[in-house]
């Protein structure tokens, strides 16, 4: 593609490309917004850079990034003229998203602030914690879409954010994007079919093309999405969910026995709860959230696949007493079929569907988050 511009000091060409991998990687490292996330859907979340040049097993992904939603967004970089923009790269970062999926949120977390300490970022997220990054990330897109007369986000928790994190990992669902100037036709089509056929993950190709006025010192950019498909699928849908379309899916999806035990257990953490936190992600959830003197806990939560998980994570995360944590833990660990980790730490295990499903070790379950309940609202931290 040729391009000229016109203005007072005449007609010249721009000068197309990048002089390297690596001076893409840092133009989409440095600017997200480059990337045309509105051509996935309206409404798509921007992305913050969380890791460059990330270690995994078989090499370095190039740049890591993640929304509030709590989506690692994972982008391999690829020249057209690269032989590996043809096949190999496909296989790549696929293998990166499955090294991936043994992360935990915890795992984000230390990655993150690992980032933000090597000054390799944006200068306002240096020497952050990720809690602390993703409130002024938060701040600074809601002040863009006030300016624009578009609504603010909405108000992020981050025990609700970690646990989005930690359910889309736990799903496999990941955003995959090949970052390349000039897409081969072979590589488009590889594309398109992995991401017409994939039941969780995201992949596509993100065209970036420069062009540079070397007389104004000035780039032009144009960028272009391809590998989206059509699809009647709502697994990458977000859902503001209430009780109405919780209940409504958890019906159509499960049993008559799984609707009973998570009814069961969705009314007394009605009962109990301080605030109504539902999810917003592709499988419905609820959240028991209590305020107490060590600060806001996010207990338990269940979910429309009929799943009833203990929050350990974040139960050491506000560095709650270690003797009501091991008391929880030894009473849970007292239910037969119920078998615990050893190290709980940022831990969210589910409650097994066979102990939910027989009354007298579902009561024993319910009894042990009430006596909980109790104690963090009556306690004092030590």
């Amino acid at each position: 593609m040729k391009i000229l511009i016109q203005d007072g000091e005449g007609v010249r060409e721009l000068e197309e490309g990048f002089a390297s991998e690596e001076e893409l990687q840092r133009f989409l490292m440095e600017h997200p917004d480059l990337m045309p996330l509105e051509e996935i859907r309206l409404g798509t979340p921007p992305l913050l850079p969380i890791g460059w040049e990330v270690g995994v097993v078989s090499g370095a992904e190039d740049i890591l990034y993640i929304d509030q939603n709590g989506l690692l967004t994972v982008v391999e970089t690829k020249l057209g003229r690269n032989s590996e923009a043809r096949r190999e790269v496909v296989g790549q970062i696929l293998e990166y998203a499955a090294q991936m999926s043994a992360w935990t949120s915890a795992d984000v977390e230390r990655q993150a602030e690992r980032f933000f300490a090597s000054h390799k970022g944006p200068q306002e997220y240096w020497d952050l914690t990720l809690e602390k990054a993703l409130e002024r990330f938060v701040q600074a897109t809601g002040d863009v879409l006030a300016q624009a007369g578009a609504e603010a986000p909405a108000q992020l928790s981050y025990e609700a954010f970690l646990q989005a994190i930690q359910t889309n990992i736990d799903r496999g669902h990941f955003r995959l994007i090949i970052a390349i100037d000039e897409p081969p036709e072979p590589l488009l089509k590889t594309v398109e079919f992995v991401n017409r056929f994939s039941e969780r993950f995201e992949m596509y190709l993100a065209q970036l093309k420069r062009f540079r006025d070397l007389a104004k010192k000035q780039n032009i950019f144009v960028p272009g999405l391809f590998g989206k498909v059509a699809t009647t699928r709502s697994s990458r849908g977000r859902t503001d969910w209430d009780e109405s379309k919780f209940f409504e899916h958890l019906t159509a999806r499960t049993d008559a026995q799984t609707v009973e035990y998570i009814t069961e257990a969705y009314r007394r953490f009605e009962e109990w709860t301080d605030e109504q936190l539902w999810g917003t992600g592709t499988t419905g959830s609820f959240s028991l959230v209590l305020y107490t003197g060590y600060g806001r806990v996010n207990l338990a939560g269940i979910t429309t696949r009929g799943d009833l998980y203990v929050n350990f994570g974040s139960l050491y995360g506000k560095n709650v007493n270690d003797d009501l944590i091991r008391s929880f833990a030894r009473r849970l660990s007292n239910v037969r079929g119920i078998t615990l980790a050893a190290d709980l730490h940022n831990k969210y295990p589910p409650i097994p569907k066979a102990v939910l499903r027989d009354a007298d070790r579902r009561e024993q379950v319910l009894s042990a988050i009430r006596e909980v309940v109790a104690r963090l609202k009556t306690e004092e931290p030590q």
